[in-house]
């Protein structure tokens, strides 16, 4: 088990949260997911760093505010993924599909497969997000067409 927190960057003495214990899978996922949504406000990953067997995310409030047109997904059991359309500038990201997961191992891969295929269709990853409001992970993509 490993320690992780969360620091603003450009005030590395303010910790936003801590994970202790946490586990290496939850920790690889957060270390590659490019934001994070915690108390309505979205941080976006600007790097990680270990000093000390501490675990630091140095993240970047975003200026974007938290609007979701979807309804929250009510999980029964497992790890789900939110497959979203992404398109630049757009307020709004369609719901494409919900991938279930059935460990944080599960969702690594698919965080780290950069090109899908959805109903014939192949989309390319253009950030993953880590949802800790909606307990959600997001993987938003574009279409290849």
């Amino acid at each position: 088990m490993a320690r992780l927190e969360y620091r603003l960057l450009h005030n590395p003495a303010e910790m936003i949260c801590h994970y202790d214990p946490i586990s290496i899978d939850e920790l690889l996922v957060r270390n590659d997911s490019d934001w994070f949504i915690r108390g309505g406000t979205i941080y976006e990953r600007h790097r990680t760093e270990e000093e000390d067997g501490v675990h630091l995310i140095y993240v970047i409030p975003s200026d974007t505010s938290i609007e979701q047109s979807e309804p929250e997904i009510v999980q029964q059991e497992g790890i789900v993924v939110e497959i979203r359309q992404f398109a630049d500038e757009a307020a709004d990201y369609p719901l494409l599909h919900l991938k279930p997961c059935s460990s944080l191992l599960e969702v690594l891969l698919l965080l780290q497969t950069e090109t899908i295929k959805l109903n014939g269709r192949k989309w390319s990853k253009t950030s993953f997000e880590l949802d800790e409001d909606r307990k959600m992970f997001v993987y938003y993509a574009r279409t290849n067409d």
